[in-house]
């Protein structure tokens, strides 16, 4: 029994990952389920990772920084194909109007509420307030960094706009003017020492003992005065 609840866990990831690479490279990428066992396959591969989640040693010393692991890959692929689809599709070319809102949806609701989400999720799994905010700023320095920016032209099959400028606003504001490809690559990489800032700024212990001071402030306060 030892054996297989310290085990557990990498059998589901096993199944869990093998199931994912079949429903990925194998079943068509179709909103109609052409034969039940793609749903099965689906489900199976759904129940196996939720398995490997569900089990997996959560005792590790920098264990948080799985929890941020898969904003790699949400911010560095997924999100960067959504945003393809939304240019290629023509939501932006054709209907200009509505790219405000493609934008706020897209970036400011989906992004931040899984932020918001994941982060929600460890402090009530027992995360600390610290990790806790941790996680989300890591994500958050990730997003605005420029990583999406570069992994857009990298994963997709677009080139980079005429005159080699990649117009992220957000990076503009800083710099105050379009960047190019190679000035987007050492913006993102400026933000390493403060990615590195979070993972080693002590913030329990700076909560831990402010804390403290404010305990002992309300304690002196509460203080009896005896008068003689």
């Amino acid at each position: 029994m030892e054996l297989i609840r310290r085990y557990l866990w990498l059998v589901f990831l096993l199944l869990g990952m093998i199931g994912f690479l079949v429903v990925w490279f194998a079943i068509p990428r179709e909103p109609e389920i052409e034969k039940l066992w793609h749903l099965y396959l689906k489900l199976a591969s759904y129940g196996c990772i939720l398995g490997f989640i569900a089990f997996f040693p959560n005792k590790l010393k920098y264990g948080y920084l799985l929890v941020y692991a898969p904003f790699i890959v949400f911010l560095g692929y997924l999100i960067p194909r959504v945003s393809f689809f939304g240019v290629t599709g023509n939501v932006i070319v054709t209907n200009f109007e509505t790219v405000g809102e493609w934008y706020t949806l897209l970036y400011l609701l989906v992004v931040q509420m899984i932020n918001f989400s994941v982060a929600f999720a460890y402090r009530m799994g027992g995360g600390t307030p610290g990790k806790t905010i941790k996680i989300s700023l890591l994500a958050t320095i990730t997003l605005f960094s420029g990583f999406l920016d570069l992994a857009f032209y990298t994963i997709n099959p677009v080139e980079i706009p005429e005159g080699g400028l990649i117009y992220a606003h957000h990076i503009i504001v800083f710099l105050g003017h379009a960047p190019s490809f190679n000035e987007t690559i050492i913006f993102a990489l400026c933000h390493i020492p403060l990615f590195l800032l979070v993972v080693f700024a002590p913030l329990d212990k700076w909560f831990e003992r402010i804390s403290k001071r404010v305990q002992s402030r309300g304690k002196k306060e509460a203080a009896p005065v005896i008068t003689s």
